[in-house]
C-alpha cells in the first residue's frame, strides 16, 4: 500500500518527485541525524501503519518499509546501487556537515534518515530553527510532505524514547527543500610541474623528427637563437663560450627569486648550473683596458699595424670618395713581420705559447717565400737556376724544422736518465742534430754506430746497406737479442718507416709529432735532392694511410689540440683541422690550394675570434700573389678584424682594416658606421690624434668625420655641435633648417647676433644658398635683420653718411615686408618675430631722424608718410601695434596744429 501510494504521488507531481530524489541522491552519504534534527512537535504524529515499531531487549527498532528512490532509480537503469552510493559519497561528502553531526551524536540516538536537507514536519535544528520557521510558515502542505522517510538500507537504528507519534492531519508546517550549499573548491596547481632537466636526445620523441618543417617548434627544437648585444655581449642558453669571456654581474641571481608561484625548490642553486638558464657574457677579445696591459697591447697590436701601414698603398679609384688601402707586393712586411714577432718572444722569454706559435708561423712563411741570402739581396747578379733555389728552400726548411724540435728534443733528452742514451740518439736524430747523436754515441763507446749515424744524411747507397742487414737479421732471427729502442735507430738509418721485426713491429714515427715527421721524411725517408714538396707529400700520404704501410703518421692537428685525441676533434670541429703551417706547407706545394681553411683562426688558436694573425697572413699572401680567395671569405676576415679591434677600443684601427675591403660600397657603408659608432663629440688630445691620422694617413674624407659627430650631438639633443658639425660637413640645408627651428630665435631674443651672423654668412654663399630650401622667406631675412643692426651702429659712429642712410633704409623697408613671412611653429618664434618687428620699427624712426640732419631732435621732423605705410606691415602683437599706432598719431595731430 505504502509503494502504491509512493507510485500514485509521483505520477501525479513528477517535478516534486525528482527533486526529492535529487536531494536524496545528494545527501546519502551524510552522517546519521540527530535528535534535535528528527525531533517531535506536538500535534504532529505518525500514522500506524507507516512504521513498525517493535521492543527488543528494551529498546525500540525502527524498520521502514519503503525502498530509496535513488536506489529504486538505478535498478530500474541497471546500475549497481551499491557502486551508485560510493560515487555519491566521493562527491558530495561535505566535511563540515559531518563534524557537526558527530558533535551532536555523541549525546543523542539518531534516527534513519536519507537526507539531512530534507526537513521533516515539525523537525527543527537547533542552530536552524528559527531561519527554518521564517521560510515555511507561509507554506501550505502538500502530499508529498507527509510521505516517510525511507528506510535505512544498512539496517534499522533506534529511535528516541521521548519520540511522539505524528500526526498526519497536517497540523505540522509543510517540508521545505533546502538548496545544496555549494562547497568552495581547494585552490591547486594543475598541469604544471618543474622538470629536472631536458629529457636525453635519444629518449625525446621529438629525436629524429627535425626535419619536420610544417611545425616549426619540432624544426629548431634543440637550437636556440643567440642573440649579440652592444659592447660585444652574448646572450645564449649554452654553456660559457671559453676562458676569454666575463660574466655580467646580473648572473650572481638565483633561481629561488623568480616571481612563479609554483612552490619553491627545497635547495637553491645558482642559475648557472639551471638546465633552463640564460647566460650573458662579455666576450673580451683585446683587454688593454689594465695600465699593465697597454705596453703588451702596443706590441701585439699596434706595432703588426704599423708595419702593415708601411707597406701598403692607400688610393682613391675613380668614381668614388672612399680610399682603398692594398698591399705593396714584395717580401718585405713578411721580414718586418718575422723580425717583430722573433724581438717579441725574446723580450717574452718564450713564455708564451700564443706568441711561438705564431713565430713558427712567421718563420716558416720567411723560409718558404723570403730571402734565401745576400745573393738575392744583389740586384746586378743573375737569378739562381731552380735546382740552386729548390736547394736553399730545403735548407732554410731544414733550419725552421730543427729550431721547431729543439725544445721538445732536450725535454726528452733530460727525461732519458743514464743506461738510456739510446732514447736520447734517437731524439737528437729526428730534432737534425746529428752531431750531438754522434758525439753521445761516442761517450757511451758505441763508435760503429757514431760511424752509422755520421753517414745518416748522406748517400742513398748507406741506407740500403742497412736495409740489407736488417733483412738478414730478421731472416735468421737475430734481431730478438736487440732491444727496440736501437732496432728503431737502425731502422730510421736505413730510410725505412715502418719494420717488421721477428717479435714486434716498429713504427719510427709512433712517438713523433707532425712536424718531426715531416723532418724525418725529408731527412732520412727521401733522396738528398728531394723538394719540400716531396717530403710533404709523402707525410701527407703517411698520415692519411695512402702508402703500402698504411696509416703510420700522426694528424697534423693544431697546437692546442696536441694530445686530446682525433675523436674529440672530429666531434667538436665536423671537419679535419690542421695546423697552420700544414697549410702553409700544402700551399707552398700547391699553388692553387684553398685559402678559406688555411686563414681560419681555429688552425692556431682556440679563439674562434681572434682573427690577428690571419688577418695580417694574408695581407702577406696577397703580396706574394696568392689572390685566389673569394670576395664573401675576405669580407668575413675584414670585418671580424675590425669588430676585434673595435671592442678593444682601436676604433681608428678598425677603420684601417674596413679599407682593405674589395667592393666600393660596402667599404664606405662600414666605414661611415664605425664613424657614427665610436666618432666622439667633445674634442681632446687623443680624438684629434686618431682624427689627424684618419685624414692625413687613410685619406678618409673630412666631411665623414663631422657627419658623425652631427649625428652624435642630435642623440646626446645638442643642437649648437649639430648646427657646427653640419655647417663643416656641408649639409648646408639641414643646418638651416636646425638654425631656424631651434636656434635662430633664442640668439634674436638674447641679442647674440654674432654666433647666429658665422653660420648665416656661410650660408648666404651663392654655392650653399642655392641648393637651401626656403632661404629667401627664413634665413635670408634673419642675415638681414642683423646686418641692419650693424651697419647702424657704424653709421652712428661716422660723419656724412647720407650715402649710408639711404642703403640703409632701402634695406630696412625691405625688411619690414618679409619680417611676417619667417615661419613660427611655438610661442619662442612668435616672440622673437615681435622682437625683430618692434626693433625695426625703431631703426626706421631712427634712419629718418637721421636723414633730417640737425632737426633730428624734433620728433615733428620726422616724415610720417613714410614712417606708416612700413610700420604698419611689421607683424606686431597688439600691445606693440597700439603702441606704435598711439606714437604716430599724436604726431599726426602736433603737425596738424603746427601747420594751422
Amino acid at each position: 500500500q505504502q509503494v502504491a501510494s509512493q507510485a500514485q504521488s509521483n505520477k501525479e507531481d513528477p517535478m516534486s518527485s525528482l527533486a526529492e530524489l535529487d536531494s536524496d541522491m545528494a545527501d546519502i552519504t551524510q552522517s546519521l541525524p540527530t535528535e534535535s534534527m528528527l525531533g517531535t512537535q506536538e500535534g504532529c504524529e505518525l500514522l500506524p501503519g507507516d512504521v513498525e515499531a517493535t521492543e527488543v531487549g528494551g529498546q525500540v527498532s525502527t524498520k521502514h518499509d519503503g525502498v530509496m528512490a535513488s536506489s529504486h532509480i538505478a535498478s530500474s537503469l541497471g546500475i549497481n546501487p551499491h557502486r551508485l552510493q560510493i560515487m555519491k559519497a566521493s562527491l558530495f561528502t561535505d566535511e563540515d556537515d559531518a563534524d557537526e553531526l558527530h558533535h551532536h551524536g555523541a549525546t543523542t540516538a539518531s534516527t534513519d534518515v536519507s537526507s539531512p536537507r530534507l526537513v521533516l514536519p515539525g523537525v527543527q535544528s537547533r542552530s536552524s530553527g528559527l531561519l527554518q520557521t521564517r521560510f515555511t510558515s507561509g507554506l501550505p502542505p502538500s502530499p508529498e510532505s507527509i510521505r516517510p522517510p525511507p528506510s535505512w538500507s544498512w539496517g534499522s537504528v533506534t529511535p528516541p524514547e521521548s519520540s511522539r507519534p505524528l500526526q498526519r492531519n497536517g497540523l505540522c508546517p509543510a517540508p521545505f527543500l533546502l538548496p545544496p550549499r555549494a562547497s568552495e573548491p581547494a585552490i591547486r596547481t594543475v598541469g604544471v610541474r618543474r622538470l629536472g632537466g631536458p629529457v636525453p636526445l635519444g629518449e625525446s620523441v621529438t629525436h629524429g623528427k627535425g626535419g619536420v618543417m610544417m611545425d616549426t617548434g619540432l624544426f629548431v627544437s634543440r637550437s636556440f637563437r643567440v642573440g649579440w648585444g652592444p659592447g660585444w655581449t652574448l646572450a645564449h642558453s649554452g654553456t660559457r663560450v671559453g676562458s676569454q669571456t666575463k660574466l655580467v654581474q646580473n648572473q650572481e641571481l638565483r633561481t629561488g627569486t623568480d616571481f612563479s608561484f609554483l612552490p619553491k625548490p627545497t635547495k637553491i642553486q645558482p642559475l648557472i648550473q639551471s638546465p633552463y638558464k640564460v647566460v650573458l657574457e662579455l666576450l673580451v677579445c683585446l683587454d688593454s683596458s689594465q695600465e699593465d696591459q697597454r705596453e703588451e697591447s702596443q706590441e701585439l697590436v699596434q706595432r703588426p699595424l704599423e708595419i702593415c701601414l708601411r707597406n701598403s698603398i692607400v688610393d682613391i679609384p675613380g668614381g668614388t670618395i672612399c680610399p682603398l688601402v692594398t698591399p705593396r707586393p714584395g717580401v718585405v712586411a713578411l721580414h718586418e713581420y718575422t723580425k717583430w714577432i722573433t724581438e717579441l718572444l725574446d723580450h717574452h722569454s718564450g713564455c708564451e705559447s700564443l706568441l711561438g706559435n705564431w713565430a713558427q708561423v712567421w718563420s716558416l712563411c720567411e723560409a718558404l717565400w723570403g730571402r734565401l741570402g745576400p745573393s738575392e739581396q744583389e740586384t746586378d747578379l743573375e737569378p739562381n737556376s731552380d735546382y740552386e733555389r729548390q736547394l736553399q728552400r730545403r735548407r732554410a726548411v731544414s733550419s725552421w724544422l730543427s729550431h721547431g724540435a729543439s725544445h721538445r728534443v732536450e725535454e726528452e733528452v733530460s727525461q732519458s736518465g743514464k743506461g738510456r742514451n739510446t732514447d736520447a740518439i734517437f731524439s737528437f736524430l729526428t730534432g737534425g742534430r746529428i752531431s750531438e747523436a754522434c758525439q753521445l754515441a761516442q761517450k757511451d763507446g758505441d763508435y760503429r754506430l757514431s760511424l752509422l749515424l755520421a753517414q745518416a744524411m748522406g748517400s742513398q747507397f748507406c741506407r740500403d746497406l742497412l736495409a740489407f742487414q736488417l733483412t738478414d737479421w730478421n731472416r735468421l732471427q737475430m734481431d730478438r737479442y736487440l732491444t727496440e729502442e736501437r732496432l728503431r735507430i737502425f731502422v730510421l738509418l736505413a730510410g725505412k718507416p715502418v719494420w717488421q721485426s721477428s717479435d714486434l713491429v716498429i713504427n719510427v714515427f709512433s712517438e713523433l709529432d707532425w712536424k718531426r715527421c715531416v723532418a724525418v721524411h725529408l731527412w732520412f725517408m727521401l733522396p738528398p735532392t728531394a723538394s719540400v714538396a716531396d717530403a710533404f707529400s709523402a707525410y701527407e700520404a703517411a698520415f692519411q694511410g695512402s702508402t703500402e704501410a698504411g696509416k703510420y703518421a700522426c694528424t697534423p692537428v693544431p697546437p692546442y689540440l696536441e694530445g686530446e685525441g682525433p675523436e674529440k676533434e672530429e666531434e667538436e670541429y665536423r671537419q679535419p683541422l690542421y695546423d697552420l703551417c700544414f697549410h702553409l706547407l700544402k700551399l707552398y706545394g700547391d699553388r692553387h690550394y684553398s685559402l678559406q681553411h688555411l686563414l681560419d683562426p681555429l688552425t692556431v688558436t682556440g679563439n674562434q675570434l681572434d682573427y690577428r694573425l690571419s688577418w695580417h697572413l694574408w695581407g702577406v699572401l696577397q703580396a706574394l700573389h696568392y689572390t685566389h680567395l673569394s670576395p664573401s671569405r675576405q669580407g668575413l676576415l675584414h670585418s671580424s678584424y675590425a669588430a676585434q679591434l673595435e671592442s678593444a677600443g682601436l676604433w681608428h684601427s678598425a677603420i684601417f682594416i674596413l679599407l682593405h675591403l674589395p667592393d666600393h660600397s660596402q667599404r664606405e657603408r662600414a666605414v661611415r658606421e664605425v664613424l657614427m659608432l665610436h666618432c666622439p663629440l667633445q674634442d681632446n688630445e687623443e680624438s684629434v690624434r686618431r682624427e689627424r691620422f684618419l685624414v692625413e694617413q687613410l685619406l678618409i674624407p673630412e666631411q665623414w668625420i663631422h657627419e658623425a659627430k652631427a649625428t652624435r650631438a642630435q642623440r646626446d639633443k645638442d643642437r649648437h655641435q649639430q648646427a657646427l658639425h653640419l655647417y663643416r660637413a656641408g649639409y648646408w640645408n639641414q643646418c638651416h633648417r636646425l638654425l631656424i627651428q631651434h636656434l635662430a630665435s633664442d640668439c634674436i631674443i638674447n641679442e647674440n647676433h654674432d654666433y647666429l651672423l658665422d653660420f648665416l654668412e656661410g650660408l648666404a654663399v651663392p654655392e650653399h644658398s642655392a641648393t637651401i630650401q626656403d632661404w629667401d622667406t627664413a634665413g635670408r631675412v634673419y642675415l638681414d635683420y642683423i646686418r641692419v643692426i650693424k651697419s647702424l651702429q657704424v653709421i652712428q659712429q661716422t660723419e656724412n653718411a647720407g650715402y649710408e642712410l639711404e642703403c640703409l633704409y632701402t634695406d630696412i623697408t625691405s625688411l619690414c615686408s618679409r619680417i611676417e613671412l619667417l615661419p613660427c611653429s611655438s610661442a619662442r618664434d612668435r616672440l622673437a618675430q615681435s622682437e625683430m618687428a618692434k626693433r625695426v620699427a625703431n631703426i626706421l624712426r631712427v634712419v629718418l631722424s637721421l636723414q633730417q640732419g640737425d632737426v633730428a631732435a624734433n620728433s615733428l621732423s620726422v616724415p610720417l608718410a613714410q614712417l606708416a605705410p612700413h610700420v604698419g606691415r611689421l607683424p606686431m602683437p597688439e600691445d606693440y601695434t597700439l603702441e606704435e599706432l598711439r606714437g604716430l598719431t599724436q604726431s599726426y595731430l602736433r603737425q596738424l596744429i603746427v601747420s594751422q
